[in-house]
């Protein structure tokens, strides 16, 4: 990004201000050029700023626009989310479906409990967007995840039998019934202000 500005001798105020800037910045960021005309009367100052290039070599941890922008997504609590972006931070290539979802892991980022944990764990599980591909087992193996918006590429040992691709969208709020203990007409013995202003 290049800012550039222009003033002229004539310009007294706009002078003053870029000779106050130039003191309060690097050598060789504020230079002055004439003008493609050659007028020495008309000086060109140019601020460049330092671009930041994105880095090539360091991963990051990426969830799908549609996914975010889904209403599942937008009914998960602030804990949920946290534990979804922490198993997409985990994602290589090809390692969907073994993500863990260990407290000792979690609780670095932010996750107080094993209990929020796993109530986290319970409500992507049941808005489709992670599945459990194997169970905690008694050996001491962690369970393993997949998220459900990519391809599962290594399934040996995984349990797959129920996985369902993209489950999210499938997902409709659990809207409550009205209540029905709920009197909508006053009672027969009701009183009423009007009865005691007569």
């Amino acid at each position: 990004m290049t800012v550039t500005l222009r003033y002229t001798r004539y310009h007294t105020k706009q002078s003053t201000m870029l000779d106050g800037l130039a003191k309060h910045l690097p050598n060789g960021w504020l230079c002055s050029h004439p003008n493609r005309h050659g007028r020495q009367n008309d000086v060109r100052r140019t601020i460049s700023a330092v671009k930041t290039k994105p880095s090539k070599t360091q991963p990051y941890a990426a969830i799908e626009h549609r996914v975010i922008d889904s209403e599942a997504f937008a009914a998960l609590t602030p804990n949920a989310k946290v534990i979804l972006l922490l198993m997409a931070r985990q994602l290589t290539k090809d390692n969907n479906g073994h993500l863990q979802a260990t407290f000792s892991f979690m609780q670095r980022h932010g996750i107080g409990s094993e209990h929020t944990l796993q109530n986290g764990i319970k409500q992507l599980i049941s808005h489709g967007f992670i599945y459990r591909t194997k169970s905690h087992g008694a050996n001491g193996v962690w369970a393993r995840y997949a998220v459900t918006w990519l391809p599962i590429k290594r399934s040996e040992g995984l349990f797959l039998d129920s996985f369902r691709p993209c489950a999210w969208r499938d997902w409709k709020s659990e809207k409550k019934p009205p209540c029905t203990k709920c009197r909508t007409l006053p009672a027969d013995n009701a009183v009423y202000v009007s009865n005691f202003l007569q």
